[in-house]
């Protein structure tokens, strides 16, 4: 009996800058304002050439009109490097607060399918904030003990006083871990409600994830 080809094409949501042979230079980018462009480096250490497609979206998944990536559809060979530049359009952005968009880079494999194969096509989505000029003198970790933690049944809100968006790394009551799931950070000005599954406590500890996707020091604080 004669074996069947199989290509199959799967498309993964994923967080790591590295799959399949596909690194990429970072694993967020902030984009001050003032500067002309930003960018970020990507990299096939495999052999399989890819075709890489990147586009900025909005909060909604919409595709935003905010900013220009090039080049936005290429060919990444085997062992070669390229550069995305990200330049900001001519659009308004408010000046009192960081705005959040998505970087989504897909890398999809080429070349032939031979035997029973699986083909995987992977998206990469990476935080996009863009930093007003009044705000680059300072820096939100710098500011992540103005949080105040409040417990309301069976979620924790976090009320974010400050102009930065608060990237969390984790978020413990009492020691116990919260799943922050897709919701790992509080938007500026604004209230967020995180699932406890349960977890009560009066104590809250945290920690930030900087502007280089490291991790800062530990906060904690007092749940109200």
């Amino acid at each position: 009996m004669r074996k069947k080809s199989i290509s199959v094409l799967y498309l993964i949501f994923c967080c790591l800058p590295v799959h399949a042979g596909i690194m990429l230079g970072g694993t967020r980018l902030v984009y001050d304002d003032g500067k002309k462009e930003e960018s970020i480096s990507i990299e096939n250490k495999g052999t399989m050439p890819y075709l890489i497609q990147s586009w900025v979206e909005e909060h909604d998944a919409t595709k935003s009109h905010n900013f220009l990536i090039t080049p936005p559809l290429f060919r990444l060979d085997g062992d070669k490097k390229n550069t995305l530049r990200i330049f900001k359009l001519d659009k308004e952005l408010p000046v009192d607060r960081e705005s959040l968009f998505f970087l989504n880079v897909k890398s999809i494999p080429g070349g032939t399918v031979d035997g029973n194969t699986l083909q995987i096509a992977i998206r990469n989505r990476l935080k996009l904030i863009y930093r007003p000029k009044a705000l680059q003198k300072d820096i939100p970790e710098s500011r992540t003990g103005e949080l105040t933690w409040i417990q309301t049944g069976r979620q924790l809100k976090v009320i974010n006083p400050t102009p930065y968006y608060q990237n969390f790394m984790f978020v413990k009551i009492n020691g116990k871990d919260i799943e922050l799931k897709e919701k790992n950070y509080a938007p500026p000005f604004s209230d967020t409600y995180l699932n406890t599954s349960g977890v009560r406590g009066d104590h809250v500890s945290w920690k930030i994830i900087n502007d280089y996707g490291a991790v800062g020091k530990l906060h904690m604080s007092v749940v109200k």
